[in-house]
């Protein structure tokens, strides 16, 4: 993976001015020297969240999440660092010096033009949908669908022509390889074709796929017209940059809403999802599919806890819940199913009756197990025979062997052997029986990536820590010195044998960039901390402080052996042992508390 160079960071860093950065998310308002607003990482009446211009960290009193400008966009983008990096450079217009080998760096350059092509082909779709007169049926076919030209343009929906070639001349116009169109799917050919492909999408409405960093990658093309020769929807074939199993149509607008939800709607296209979001129900996603694949669902896994499938009332689209359900259990997410009325689908439902009604079917979703027990009962006639209790046991064991949680899946076995009227063992029993495996690549589930939390440290931890941060010659002293180990001294200061490895050899750290060098876990910690306050004289001031501590360590040690001494078994070897140790600390004690020579650094023994 290429590297971004520490001279770029830092130059990213001290561009971005974290107050500008936040406040261009939401509003902030200023409290005195720093800035504060609601803080976006939990639901909060008063505001704890605070911004400190001076420090450029934000740091929230309720919920402890902090750090610097790149921790922030990690956290608010859910993005990692690299991409938090590049995100604020491209904003700041600095170009990035990453240490690559050359097949990284082509890599990355092929990458970079299939993602322009994709950008300039949605916008070339875009235009034939607003400006050509080929493209009325389409105009027509979202007027039908409630679609207006604001919704068009605020989700850069297009329409493809009908020609064979239109795509690909217009492409490569523009300077497009037909080595890059056939890469990218835009074109497609057949085996023995001499022209060089023709274009994969013909008289189609045209929807953009974008990753969840906003990016088009892919397309899907819906078909205009009622012939049953032609698929409904064509998409993308997968590429160097679209796996259709990766992605979820929606997530770059609706990650914000998601997170404050604490729930997904999860539909299945995409002008089911763009009424739902345009309609204000904005926790919305559509996998490229019908069924979640565990990427997917690792995917929202990042975002929520719950996810609530809202597919077609038919069998189609029940069977399709249930081909999600692996996926979605095995990453840890409740999953509970909404149920339309017959014949309808989302937005049929909204345009129809309006999207309250729809809201109300959202907000009665029941647990999957709940809802398959009530279509089994409603199939029956009202109540289930013991035949029919063992089909639903049967079904339903399976999944229940997916629950990760071990006192979720007891409840949950408890809860539906009550309902169908067996025992616990016998629905255990057919749980082992009808065991759901993944396959074997995707089995592992989602990874609990838990940040290690730390508790506040002590005063004089925060002030040694923070003098080997900003300070080289402060932190080259302690890093240097064998006559002590700091978490000897104080356990809390083994955080310095995480902090100070990324700074070593870094010039003028000021505390944006060493917030965006030290490891992540730890930066919630440090933003908290009075970093900007430097002495005047940081390495005499570490020195003192170590000095300190040093006492500290070297008084407990003779008054442990000041009370051995006192035992009634002690043997006279023993005795004379003890006296000399006391005395050997005494002279420590006494070297250390000797005044300091004013010319050279004091060398601790």
């Amino acid at each position: 993976m290429p590297r971004i160079a520490e001279e770029s960071v830092q130059k990213v860093a001290e561009a971005s001015d974290i107050v500008e950065i936040i406040g261009g998310y939401f509003p902030l308002k200023r409290a005195g020297t720093s800035f504060r607003c609601l803080c976006p990482f939990h639901k909060e009446k008063s505001p704890s969240f605070h911004v400190n211009p001076s420090r450029q960290t934000f740091h929230c009193f309720g919920c402890g999440a902090g750090g610097g400008v790149f921790r922030f966009v990690m956290d608010y983008e859910h993005i990692d660092f690299p991409s938090a990096v590049r995100k604020l450079a491209q904003r700041a217009g600095i170009a990035l010096i990453e240490n690559d080998d050359p097949a990284e760096q082509s890599r990355r350059d092929h990458r970079s033009r299939l993602l322009q092509l994709h950008k300039e082909a949605a916008e070339w779709f875009h235009r034939n949908l607003l400006r050509s007169r080929d493209a009325e049926h389409a105009r027509a076919y979202l007027k039908k669908r409630g679609l207006t030209k604001e919704i068009a343009v605020e989700w850069l929906i297009g329409f493809a022509p009908s020609g064979w070639e239109a795509l690909r001349n217009w492409a490569m116009s523009k300077g497009f390889s037909r080595e890059e169109l056939l890469t990218s799917g835009l074109l497609t050919s057949k085996e023995g074709d001499t022209l060089g492909g023709y274009d994969r999408f013909r008289d189609r409405l045209m929807f953009p796929i974008r990753n969840d960093y906003g990016e088009v990658v892919a397309f899907s093309g819906r078909i205009l017209s009622d012939s049953d020769r032609e698929a409904k929807y064509v998409n993308s074939p997968e590429t160097p940059i679209f796996s259709k199993g990766r992605v979820l149509f929606g997530l770059d607008k609706s990650k914000r809403p998601l997170i404050e939800a604490g729930s997904a709607i999860v539909l299945e296209g995409q002008i089911d999802l763009i009424s739902a979001f345009e309609h204000g129900v904005k926790n919305v996603v559509a996998p490229q599919g019908t069924a979640f694949t565990p990427e997917q669902a690792r995917l929202l896994r990042r975002f929520v806890d719950k996810v609530i499938l809202c597919f077609d009332s038919d069998n189609a689209g029940q069977n399709a819940v249930e081909k999600s359900l692996p996926a979605l259990l095995n990453a840890g997410l409740a999953a509970l199913v909404a149920k339309l009325p017959p014949g309808e689908d989302p937005d049929s439902l909204i345009r129809g009756k309006g999207v309250e009604i729809f809201t109300e079917k959202i907000s009665g979703a029941k647990d999957f197990f709940d809802h398959t027990i009530d279509r089994a009962e409603e199939s029956a006639g009202g109540s289930l025979g013991p035949r029919e209790k063992a089909m639903v046991a049967q079904r339903l064991g399976g999944f229940l062997a997916l629950l990760t949680d071990t006192a979720l899946r007891e409840t949950t076995t408890t809860h539906v052997a009550v309902r169908l009227g067996i025992s616990e063992s016998a629905l255990r029993e057919a749980a082992l029986r009808n065991a759901i495996s993944l396959p074997e690549h995707e089995a592992s589930g989602v990874t609990a990536i838990s940040q290690r939390g730390y508790s506040p440290v002590s005063a004089s931890t925060e002030l040694i820590c923070g003098l080997a941060l900003l300070s080289k010659e402060a932190r080259e002293w302690i890093s240097s010195e064998s006559s002590f180990r700091v978490e000897e001294l104080d356990p809390e200061l083994a955080l310095l044998h995480e902090l100070l490895p990324p700074l070593q050899g870094v010039e003028n750290l000021s505390p944006s960039i060493v917030l965006a060098l030290i490891p992540t876990s730890l930066q919630p910690l440090v933003s908290g901390w009075e970093l900007e306050k430097l002495p005047s004289s940081p390495l005499l001031a570490i020195q003192d402080a170590i000095r300190n501590l040093r006492m500290i360590d070297l008084k407990k040690k003779q008054q442990t052996a000041t009370l051995l001494l006192r035992k009634p078994s002690l043997e006279t070897a023993q005795m004379i042992s003890v006296q000399k140790e006391i005395l050997d600390l005494q002279l420590k004690i006494n070297d250390l508390s000797a005044p300091r020579a004013t010319s050279v650094p004091t060398v601790l023994r």
